[in-house]
Formats: C-alpha cells, structure tokens, sequence
C-alpha cells in the first residue's frame, strides 16, 4: 500500500470518527458484488471496445444525518477492464484493479433512497493480453477522479445498491478514453443499521 494511500484510509477512518456527532447513528458493513466497465470517450469510440464483467468489493461506514439524509465512504477493491480490437484488428483484453474510495450523499424515501457523489480510483494491477502476447500495463494512470450516482434499497442490516460511475479522469495517458462502470452491489451492517 502507497504512503498516499495510507494517508487516504486514515485520513477516512478518522473522519468518520470526528464527524458523527453524538445524535447521529452510525452504521458500519460490507458491500459487494459485480460490475460491468468500458472506455468511453473520444479516442475509444474510434475503436471496437466492448465491455468486461468483473467483482467489486469493501467496506462501508454510513453516518445517518438525521432520518431523511447520510453520509457514506466506502474503500473497495473493484476490478475494472475492457476487450477490443485495434484498426489493424489486433485483439486484446485489458484487466485491471483499483482501490476506490467513494464519498456520497444519500437521500432516503422510507426504505429506498437515491446517492452520489465522488470517488477516486488507485490502480493496483494492470494486465494486457494482446493475441498471443501478454504483460503489463505500461500507460495506465493512478489517482483517478469519478462520479457515482445510484438508487439504493435498505432492510435493516441488509441492502442493495445499483449505480453508474463515470470517470473526469483519462485512464491512461495521452488517451482521450475514461472507464464508464454498472454495478449491482449488495450491503450488510456490521455495525448498527437503518
């Protein structure tokens, strides 16, 4: 784990810590499930990319703001790729992992509520498999800045969440070309609940 990275979870756990104020009710859990990434944007509409499938996975500590709005931070491993072919029809097949750590509003409607909010990404792994060849990344950005928007379901310690992630940032360099990422996700409370 990088410095930075260690400053970022310590700098979220002490957060969550000093920013719960003592009426507020705090709910600590796991989350997780499957997503589906592909590039967008100009450099990657000009190619054949589809998507690829892949797990998504951590923890999350939700502050209730009393009983209409929460804050939540989550610190996930998701694992992100895509699969294409080059104008000389030259197939390959990206896979990388990043830790995600998610910063959202939600707004409740009884047991349903809707969220957003920013996330940035850290690369940890990066893989290329190019016809016959296979090796790593060597292009591929870290720090990456995003958005999430989703609609959410809560019963008691259990939930759901679906919600799109659209990258600000290029996923690698002097590539006009961002991860765009469904995910369904579900939710347990360790710690408290709604």
């Amino acid at each position: 784990m990088t410095r930075g990275m260690r400053l970022v979870t310590m700098a979220f756990g002490l957060g969550v810590l000093l920013a719960a104020p003592a009426s507020a009710q705090l709910a600590v859990g796991l989350t997780g499930g499957v997503n589906s990434a592909t590039l967008t944007g100009s450099d990657a509409d000009q190619i054949d990319v589809s998507s690829k499938t892949g797990g998504a996975g951590g923890l999350y500590a939700n502050i209730y703001l009393g009983s209409r709005f929460s804050a939540e931070g989550q610190l996930l491993f998701q694992g992100q790729g895509f699969k294409g072919a080059d104008t000389a029809n030259v197939e390959y097949d990206v896979a990388q992992g990043y830790i995600v750590v998610p910063m959202l509003l939600k707004v409740y409607f009884g047991k349903l509520n809707i969220f957003a909010g920013p996330a940035i990404s850290w690369e940890v792994s990066c893989s290329v498999d190019q016809d016959s060849t296979a090796g790593e990344c060597d292009s591929s950005q870290s720090g990456l800045w995003s958005g999430i928007a989703g609609l959410g379901i809560q019963f008691g310690r259990f939930g759901a969440e679906a919600h799109y992630q659209s990258g600000f940032s290029d996923t690698f360099e002097n590539v006009n070309a961002s991860y765009g990422v469904w995910s369904l996700m579900g939710r347990f409370a360790i710690l408290g609940s709604r």
